[in-house]
């Protein structure tokens, strides 16, 4: 299988640290969980929602950033949120797209994708490419993650995705090594030249030099 990629060139150089904060104050200086994504039932708002409340008594000055547009999942996601108490700790920001997207993955501590399905996310990509330590579920279908440390991929359980928010945004150490790692991994399998190359090299496997005579 040949995954779709990016082009390093379009996120790089990356935005200095702190111009998200600038644009979004409530935010402050605390460490935060980014959820970049389409507000919809199969990205798993729900159990993120039940997943930072697990995790907030332990993560005592973490804020949990969640973008994108609304497919219908807000109001239950805002609902959960208010039963945990968690409002002032939970900023809904709407869509970010280009440079403000990249400028809020800069800033983020760990970015958080719990979907159900997916088939190849461009926001976990894009969120590696940028030295973000990620945690996934295992039906983002990106087991890279695991395989070269750039975060954790758990199964599609509450309490899993808690305890990997708080691994990963406990230890400052660790989630940069998790960060270089995602970038190398990206810069290594999945920019576009990349893709190209196996892609070209896929067809030659295929086409007898017989066909071409």
């Amino acid at each position: 299988i040949i995954p779709n990629g990016v082009f390093l060139e379009e996120l790089e150089p990356l935005p200095k640290p702190g111009a998200f904060r600038a644009a979004h104050q409530q935010v402050g200086d605390h460490p935060f969980v980014l959820f970049l994504s389409r507000l919809q039932y199969k990205k798993g708002l729900d159990h993120l929602a039940n997943a930072f409340a697990l995790a907030a008594g332990k993560l005592d000055r973490a804020h949990l950033v969640v973008a994108g547009p609304d497919e219908g999942e807000q109001a239950g996601f805002q609902r959960r949120i208010e039963a945990a108490g968690l409002t002032d700790r939970v900023h809904l920001v709407g869509p970010l797209y280009e440079r403000r997207k990249i400028e809020a993955l800069v800033d983020a501590t760990c970015f958080c994708l719990p979907s159900r399905q997916e088939g190849f996310s461009v926001a976990i990509t894009e969120a590696l490419a940028c030295g973000v330590p990620v945690v996934v579920t295992e039906a983002c279908h990106f087991p890279e993650v695991g395989q070269v440390g750039a975060g954790r991929v758990v199964p599609l359980d509450d309490e899993a995705i808690a305890a990997a928010l708080v691994e990963v945004m406990s230890d400052q150490a660790l989630g940069a090594q998790m960060g270089r790692q995602g970038r190398a991994l990206i810069a290594e399998r999945f920019t576009w030249q990349r893709i190209a190359k196996r892609t070209i090299e896929a067809y030659e496997r295929v086409v007898q030099p017989s066909a071409l005579s």
